[in-house]
């Protein structure tokens, strides 16, 4: 499927630029093309579900979903009564069943909440077990930031483990207190950026009320400091009514302003919030000719090598998701049953296989549905048509002012 895009020059001059997100032709962008062969991804769906693999090349481990925050657009909020709730001793039978069901080390483990620190005590037990098991893995925690303390800053920095902060900055109300405003919390978060600047950052959700990255960009630095990395989660997804008839229900002009926001802010930085790395694939799709057939899912929990899992060894759709309830979708005592039969390849998504973003977007959530679909679709696409804007306007020096399905013969 062709589309063509309409370029217009500080001129005001107005020139086409053709583009195929299946194939990943385009004409007329300066890109040197050398076709390159790519496997097939998987095309997961409730009736052709996929397995995974006793070789994880990411491991998530879901400590449980509490959480001491409320985030008015969580997307755990609706799977808490489904998770599981583990004793200090599952930790010890987690790390028993390992040897049953893994048979190559992990590149990277990620430890996840609710919020993680929670869950202190079994992070204790489970991350230097792991490290001893898995001595080259690299480990992560996202977190609120809120529960940091010196006991837990020495033992981030003796296992190496990266932090990501979740904090959106003057949006921080919709997930609750701001833990930069309690000086014993600021306190301790400004002492891991100090110690650990390199493994230390703060990731922003895009909301409905704050989508401006150039208010993001100036809050951190006025509150925090203009070094410091400051990435994006992305834009908010729709899990629940609450968000659907809320933060994230973007109307059509909020749409075109988060469009707008992400496209001024790559002009004047193309690295802004950690973009430029989307940017450099999309350019490096077009030069390599990467087929649609190649594309998983965003998240990436599509892929036979990425799996989430319990202390208690249930097998989930992703770490977001509880399992006892729909999502739960196998056990490690059982491997070869786990069935990913919850989720929907964009490839079955008639809104994804006639999108001029699908390469940058990769189908958005692969298990939500209906309207709530629906409406993180338009999220989406307003989110990556800035950065696709973006990567044209840096090799053209034009914006893009039109897209539209191409009605050429070749289309």
């Amino acid at each position: 499927m062709w589309f063509e895009l309409t370029l217009e020059a500080r001129d005001g001059a107005r020139h086409t630029l053709r583009y195929n997100p299946h194939t990943s032709e385009c004409e007329g962008l300066p890109l040197p093309v050398e076709p390159r062969p790519f496997e097939p991804a998987p095309r997961v769906a409730k009736d052709a579900p996929l397995g995974k693999s006793r070789a994880p090349r990411v491991l998530k481990i879901q400590l449980g979903l509490s959480c001491n925050y409320a985030c008015s657009y969580c997307s755990q909020a609706f799977q808490i009564a489904d998770a599981t709730v583990s004793k200090l001793a599952d930790v010890d039978h987690f790390l028993a069943q390992l040897e049953g069901w893994i048979t190559d080390a992990p590149e990277r483990i990620e430890i996840w909440g609710g919020e993680p620190f929670l869950y202190w005590a079994k992070i204790k037990r489970l991350v230097p077990a792991l490290e001893e098991r898995f001595p080259a893995v690299r480990f992560s925690i996202i977190t609120n930031g809120s529960l940091l303390n010196r006991e837990k800053l020495d033992f981030i920095a003796a296992h190496d483990i990266a932090i990501t902060i979740s904090h959106d900055g003057p949006g921080q109300h919709l997930r609750g207190p701001d833990p930069l405003d309690d000086p014993d919390k600021r306190a301790w978060i400004e002492a891991l950026l100090a110690e650990r600047p390199d493994k230390t950052g703060f990731n922003a959700v895009l909301t409905r009320e704050h989508h401006e990255l150039g208010e993001l960009k100036a809050w951190f630095a006025g509150k925090v400091g203009p070094d410091i990395h400051v990435g994006l989660e992305g834009v908010v997804n729709v899990y629940d009514a609450a968000t659907a008839l809320g933060t994230g229900r973007f109307a059509p002009a909020e749409l075109n302003s988060l469009t707008r926001s992400i496209f001024e802010a790559l002009v004047e930085d193309p690295n802004a919030f950690g973009l430029g790395e989307r940017i450099d694939e999309f350019y490096a799709s077009i030069q390599r000719q990467r087929p649609i057939e190649a594309l998983g899912q965003k998240c990436g929990m599509d892929r036979e090598d990425t799996i989430a899992v319990d202390l208690r060894g249930n097998v989930m759709t992703c770490q977001n998701t509880g399992a006892k309830g729909a999502h739960k979708i196998g056990h490690v005592a059982d491997f070869d049953a786990i069935a990913l039969d919850t989720a929907t390849h964009f490839a079955f998504r008639e809104e994804c296989m006639s999108c001029p973003v699908v390469q940058l977007c990769k189908g958005s959530c692969m298990f939500l549905e209906g309207d709530f679909f629906k409406q993180s679709c338009a999220n989406e696409f307003a989110c990556n048509m800035g950065i696709m804007m973006a990567a044209v306007w840096h090799l053209t020096g034009m914006g893009v002012v039109g897209v539209e399905v191409s009605r050429s013969p070749s289309s």
